[in-house]
């Protein structure tokens, strides 16, 4: 009987080890007379690039009077080619886009005009936004929740979205 007990339990066992082994990826295995060891060769790979960099970007733009139809920002610094997006103000932050710069390239951009697509009807406060390129089509492509490739830039900080609040007067 005990040879009728020992026999399943040998069996399971032996069982354990084998799928074991046929999971392993390039298991290699050195048998002793009374032991087993087994070694699992495991590789690291450095995880692919997300695309451009997002920092550091940074932006000024001041108060400023228009017709309503465009803002003027200042000045904007990209690590990779991206975009000002003009953004209306929404429950005291950035709201919906209102309008998008072209594709600007690297570097500091001076006095960029963005169009509003939504012009201004009366004086408010609107927000510019830094967004970087990151598919590399040369389009703005962020439309939340469903689109949000070229996600904004971010500060020195790299924790900060550079982003600034201003006043638009409109007059006309």
């Amino acid at each position: 009987m005990r040879h009728r007990r020992i026999w399943p339990a040998a069996a399971v066992g032996f069982a354990l080890v084998a799928a074991a082994c046929a999971s392993a990826p390039e298991a290699t295995t050195t048998t002793a007379p009374e032991t087993t060891t087994t070694t699992v060769a495991t590789t690291t790979t450095a995880p692919e690039a997300a695309g451009p960099p997002r920092s550091p970007s940074a932006l000024e733009a001041e108060a400023q009077t228009s017709d309503g139809t465009t803002v003027t920002i200042a000045s904007v610094t990209l690590p990779a080619p991206g975009f000002v997006a003009v953004h209306a103000a929404g429950d005291g932050g950035p709201g919906p886009v209102i309008g998008v710069s072209d594709l600007l390239p690297e570097g500091t951009s001076t006095d960029v005009v963005v169009t509003l697509d939504t012009p201004l009807e009366a004086s408010a406060a609107v927000f510019p936004m830094v967004h970087i390129d990151m598919n590399q089509n040369g389009a703005y492509d962020f439309a939340p929740p469903d689109v949000t490739t070229d996600v904004p830039g971010l500060g020195d900080d790299d924790q900060s979205v550079a982003v600034t609040k201003i006043e638009i007067t409109v007059e006309g």
